[in-house]
């Protein structure tokens, strides 16, 4: 046990309902994996209607299931690591806890990825010649300008990392006063410009996109809605890691009952119609979807020949998004993941430790090769369901069927066959089966999607879209 695994005592817990608010609109919505919500949604043959379907449905289940993941915590001032006691076993915990790990080595460098395009971005507009530094790297899925932007981003997270998760009240602030109203000037400059919501609003056709139809709709509704779910469910699973830090247990209701769903609604619909109006302002990229936020930004610099106004325009855009991916990255990832690590391995980690860890092994993760398209943005997204989805189903079983919402304190923390947790050995080989059971099949789908993407294992891939 350390002072970041023990249940946190009064003067830590210093959450109100609008620091959940601001921890979601910087962790969840207004940034870059926010704005491609929807609009990578389109690359599977959705129209702007049915994309926008998938979102809504997707998000109001996850607003649901925040608030349930996050009471534990809310309640009990306990972490993820030490939550996961109560249904694995004191030595069966490390199952859930190793699988949260690893996800977040991953996701804390794509965000981290994300953020050091934007920081390429930036760079280009105040030095238009660093562009450029185009010479391919890693294969061609990255050039130099690439690997300047992430190394710089990557560094601007470590001094942030220092900061204690309790005292993030004004990073949030400034985040959120910077890329909200950046977020909505993209989306009134695009309309005003175009005069209309874009082209792919009516019709998706224009880019070569063939729409689904009939069972392919059917399941790609299914997927979307599902994708909407598992690109957060890292962030659902670990709810206990922010909760904890509630004032009182109500404080995380309404905050993210309603703005968790609301939030993302309203950034992927912008996403969707920046992208949707970039088809008519950026000719020159016709037959390209333009649905990362650095990429439109990119675009717009190119199409007004580097002028003195598209340059401080995009400068001004791509420095909001930079705080919102440092937000997302820090507190969303480094901070959840060295959390997670002081719980897996106390005598070694805290939470700094961990945090630090999780930025040095970035670099080892390559993430431009696991983002190089919408679909495999997509797949990645979807693998946090297949892992997390029924880990987070054992859970919520445990803690509210077969507890009641009670837990034993003293016995979360014993590491002794006294411990009401211990079950057989430390382990509770139920809990073990169940997420087997809910996980297995959806397995041979997955793979075939990395494999061979352009593939259809019917059966298999049916259960993996669901998941």
């Amino acid at each position: 046990m350390n002072e970041d695994t023990r249940p946190l005592p009064p003067s830590r817990r210093t959450y109100g309902p609008w620091h959940f608010i601001g921890l979601w609109i910087v962790t969840g919505s207004f940034n870059i994996g926010g704005w491609t919500t929807g609009s990578s949604l389109i690359s599977l043959g959705l129209n702007v209607q049915q994309a926008m379907a998938t979102v809504i449905i997707g998000h109001m289940i996850v607003g649901l299931i925040c608030v349930l993941s996050g009471a534990p915590g809310a309640k009990w001032n306990i972490g993820f690591p030490i939550l996961q006691r109560s249904p694995w076993g004191i030595h069966g915990a490390l199952v859930p806890l190793i699988q949260r790990v690893m996800l977040s080595f991953v996701w804390y460098s794509t965000q981290v990825y994300w953020g050091g395009q934007c920081v390429r971005t930036l760079l280009t507009a105040i030095w238009p010649t660093f562009g450029g530094f185009n010479a391919p790297l890693a294969g061609g899925t990255m050039t130099v300008a690439d690997l300047v932007g992430f190394v710089a981003f990557s560094a601007m997270c470590l001094p942030l990392i220092w900061i204690k998760p309790e005292k993030y009240k004004t990073p949030f602030t400034v985040a959120a006063i910077t890329v909200i109203p950046t977020v909505f000037a993209l989306v009134s400059w695009s309309i005003y410009t175009t005069g209309s919501a874009g082209p792919l609003v009516r019709d998706v056709r224009v880019i070569g996109i063939v729409p689904a139809e009939g069972a392919r709709l059917a399941w790609m509704l299914v997927f979307g809605v599902c994708t909407n779910i598992g690109g957060i469910s890292a962030h659902i699973f670990s709810q206990s890691d922010y909760t904890r830090f509630a004032r009182r247990p109500r404080d995380q209701l309404v905050s993210q009952l309603v703005f968790v769903p609301l939030n993302t609604i309203v950034v992927a619909f912008i996403g969707i119609v920046c992208t949707s109006c970039a088809v008519e302002l950026f000719p020159e990229h016709r037959g390209t979807l333009l649905w990362e936020p650095f990429r439109f930004l990119d675009a717009v610099q190119m199409h007004y020949r580097n002028s003195l106004a598209s340059r401080a325009g995009v400068a001004t855009a791509s420095t909001a998004f930079i705080l919102a991916q440092l937000g997302i990255a820090v507190a969303g990832n480094a901070l959840s993941n060295g959390m997670d690590l002081s719980g897996l391995l106390p005598r070694y980690f805290n939470l700094r430790r961990g945090a630090y860890l999780t930025a040095a092994v970035a670099f080892l993760i390559q993430p431009w090769k696991l983002l190089n398209g919408a679909s495999k943005f997509l797949v990645i997204m979807g693998a946090y369901g297949v892992f997390l989805g029924s880990m987070t189903g054992v859970i919520m079983a445990d803690y509210y069927i077969i507890r009641g919402r009670r837990l034993k304190l003293s016995s979360l923390y014993e590491i002794s066959p006294r411990s009401i947790y211990w079950y057989t050995g430390g382990v509770n080989w139920r809990a073990s089966a169940a997420w087997i059971m809910g996980t297995w099949a959806l397995l041979p789908g997955f793979v075939s999607k990395i494999v061979a993407p352009e593939k259809e294992l019917w059966g298999w891939s049916h259960l993996y879209y669901m998941s």
